[in-house]
């Protein structure tokens, strides 16, 4: 009897169990990954005994020959194993790695990651990446067990709706992390409030601190701060696409028309492959970025070995991509060995320029296929949203370096040279945007300069990116009409594109609750802080700022972030996480949609201006 044969008996047997087998399995999946989860957290975060710890080890290493188990369970149970192997060739590496680790451990009793990580002076590295490898499986599983089971697919869901609790989630887990003892360098478990605010600054990665996050955290409060921007910064411009591809796999998903406010129909059809593109994207920038920081790390800065120097790298590019505006050291660029390093500023500001962008328009632009159908056919362009975007930043980016240095040349940039004072201004225009990264000192800036900066954070940057804002798109068609009007044409035009009345209604829309939602915030703060209104050296364009740059997800601070009382910092929180989120989706989530409008009232006109 050849295999094939074989192989076609046992697929006749095991037919009629299949899917009953293979739906328990997906279940006990669950049960162990968040079990395995949950030790890994209190095994990393608290103080234990070393039996605690012995028994929280082996419930990891128990769970791990689980799914080695499970994924040689699903190759048998499929019909097809060769191609399930190349459909899963990612979890099929996981799998491998996890054994391999398993063979040398109970063989050898070496760890081969751990070793490679400790070679380069990471040992922490490489406990915390089984946390990774845990999250990924648990991850994976769920997807498993949504597909084709009926009890998550009938459940309707709101694209906002999702994408507010994917935040939540998010956010959750990150304050419960940072309040673990281990997670402090005083060994005490941080305060809630504190603990809420540095994980939603982190996660909707804006960069406000309560404390000095240099001093305040260990290397794992630093490592689970990193992984929070990574998250946060990948789940805003994920999300349309992993709600594209719910809705394809069965989870029902309402009012498809704001998906497409993130992303083209094209793309929708496409999401699950775009998903990967995003992901492995970001990962090969940061690390890049990531390794020129660390090589322009010279021997004078304070890193006591490599992998103090690797981890300052690919935070901080991890931090600039995302916009996370985060540092592992006090005063960030601004630190005395960090503010004269312009060749690490332009390293940092590129990173802070690609995360503002945004994926669709490196796509558009630098996509092999992209540029070699352009070369092919000159003709070609890309997309209108593109060109307005880039064109629209670089504008604004040109406007702000003209303005910083018109503002500053005799004051706080009075004790450089030319050069630096351009490469000072053009690193403050670039992270101003949504970074919050800073080469200067933004209390000794000038009134003219911090009301410049409010208005650059306000604008923010690209449509699905890392940073914040009414978006450039959103600023440019606002201006573009006002010109028309004034022009007294009918349509808005652009580029040589008539720009549909929704757009524009949509852009207005933006702006007006933008606005207003950092004018009642700026109102209560001033209610809630009189302690600071009433020092000499402050007043309320301190506390416009820190608003502006909390509801447009920025960072910048004039310092007074960490003397706001617990009031203060939950009004900035509740900023934060709407600035990021959009107030769109927030209306979206809670309005209800007009069911029909299907009708015109007659027109009349009204007094305006």
């Amino acid at each position: 009897m050849d295999i094939r044969s074989l192989r076609e008996k046992i697929n006749i047997l095991i037919y009629n169990n299949k899917v009953k087998h293979l739906r328990r399995l997906k279940w006990m999946s669950i049960i162990v990954s968040t079990v395995a989860i949950g030790s890994l957290f209190c095994f990393h975060g608290l103080k234990l005994d070393q039996r605690t710890s012995h028994i929280l080890q082996l419930i990891v290493e128990s769970s791990f020959a689980f799914y080695v188990l499970h994924y040689l369970i699903k190759i048998f149970y499929d019909f097809n194993p060769r191609e399930f192997i190349k459909a899963n060739w990612f979890e099929g590496v996981m799998v491998l790695w996890l054994v391999i680790e398993g063979v040398s451990f109970n063989l050898f009793d070496v760890l081969i990651l751990e070793s490679l990580f400790g070679a380069i002076g990471l040992e922490s590295m490489s406990t915390l990446s089984v946390v990774f490898l845990q999250i990924y499986l648990f991850v994976m599983v769920f997807f498993e067990l949504n597909d084709k089971t009926s009890l998550i697919s009938n459940i309707k869901l709101h694209p906002s709706t999702i994408f507010i609790f994917s935040f939540l989630v998010i956010i959750v887990a990150g304050t419960i992390l940072l309040m673990m003892p281990e997670m402090t360098v005083d060994g005490g478990s941080m305060r809630f409030v504190d603990a809420l605010f540095t994980s939603v600054s982190a996660t909707c990665v804006t960069g406000l601190i309560v404390v000095d996050t240099a001093t305040f955290f260990t290397y794992k409060g630093h490592f689970v701060i990193m992984m929070l921007m990574k998250l946060g910064g990948l789940n805003i411009v994920s999300f349309a696409y992993l709600a594209a591809f719910l809705n394809r796999a069965g989870v029902s998903l309402k009012q498809d028309d704001i998906i497409e406010d993130f992303i083209t129909k094209d793309a929708f059809y496409n999401a699950k492959g775009m998903l990967l593109k995003v992901f492995f994207l970001s990962i090969i920038i940061e690390v890049v970025g990531g390794l020129l920081i660390y090589f322009l790390i010279t021997p004078d800065m304070p890193f006591e070995n490599e992998g103090d120097r690797l981890f300052f790298g690919i935070f901080h590019s991890i931090s600039a991509f995302n916009n996370g505006g985060f540092s592992t050291i006090t005063h960030g660029m601004y630190a005395p060995f960090l503010k004269s390093a312009y060749l690490m500023h332009m390293v940092v500001a590129l990173l802070i320029l690609l995360g503002a962008f945004g994926f669709t328009v490196m796509f558009d632009l630098f996509t092999p296929s992209q540029m070699r159908d352009r070369l092919r056919h000159p003709w070609k362009r890309p997309h209108m949203s593109t060109l307005l975007a880039v064109r629209t930043h670089m504008i604004l980016i040109g406007i702000s370096v003209g303005l910083y240095l018109l503002a500053e040349w005799n004051k706080s940039l009075g004790d450089l040279n030319f050069l630096e004072k351009s490469m000072v201004a053009l690193f403050q225009s670039v992270s101003v945007r949504s970074a919050g990264l800073n080469t200067a000192d933004i209390f000794s800036l000038t009134t003219a300069t911090l009301f410049m900066l409010i208005i650059m954070m306000f604008i923010g940057g690209n449509t699905f990116s890392t940073a914040g804002g009414i978006k450039t798109s959103t600023f440019a068609l606002i201006c573009i009409n006002t010109y028309s009007t004034i022009r007294g044409k009918k349509n808005v035009e652009v580029l040589g594109r008539t720009i549909p009345t929704d757009d524009m209604l949509k852009a207005f829309t933006v702006v007006v609750t933008f606005a207003g939602g950092m004018m009642l915030c700026t109102y209560l703060l001033c209610l809630t802080e009189p302690q600071i209104l009433a020092q000499p050296d402050r007043g309320i364009i301190d506390l416009v700022f820190e608003e502006v740059s909390a509801f447009s997800t920025c960072g910048l601070s004039t310092g007074v972030t960490s003397m706001m009382s617990d009031s203060g910092k939950t009004i900035l929180i509740f900023s934060m996480f709407v600035g990021r989120l959009g107030t769109l989706s927030i209306i979206f989530a809670f309005a209800r949609k007009i069911i029909s409008t299907n009708y015109r009232y007659p027109e009349e006109h009204i007094m305006v201006g």
